[in-house]
């Protein structure tokens, strides 16, 4: 019995049509924009151990964004 192997984004719907998730300038763009905005990365070693929870939260939230930015590109670049 052969299973098929599923491939990365494939559960993900279809963004055909949707060029700009494609191109890598406006990917890294935007992950840049999101990554910049994070408050723990710049902290010194004391200021972190200082930082409270909504940072954290707030960069957290930042870091999941991003992440999405970049598994949103990869469907885009397995479909085509």
């Amino acid at each position: 019995m052969s299973a098929s192997i599923p491939l990365p984004g494939q559960h993900r719907p279809s963004s055909a049509g949707d060029e700009s998730s494609a191109d890598p300038d406006s990917i890294r763009a935007e992950v840049n924009a999101l990554l910049n905005q994070l408050t723990i990365g710049k902290a010194s070693e004391a200021e972190v151990e200082a930082v409270d929870s909504d940072a954290l939260s707030r960069d957290a939230s930042l870091l999941d964004r991003a992440h999405e930015v970049l598994v949103r590109a990869l469907t885009t670049v397995d479909k085509t």
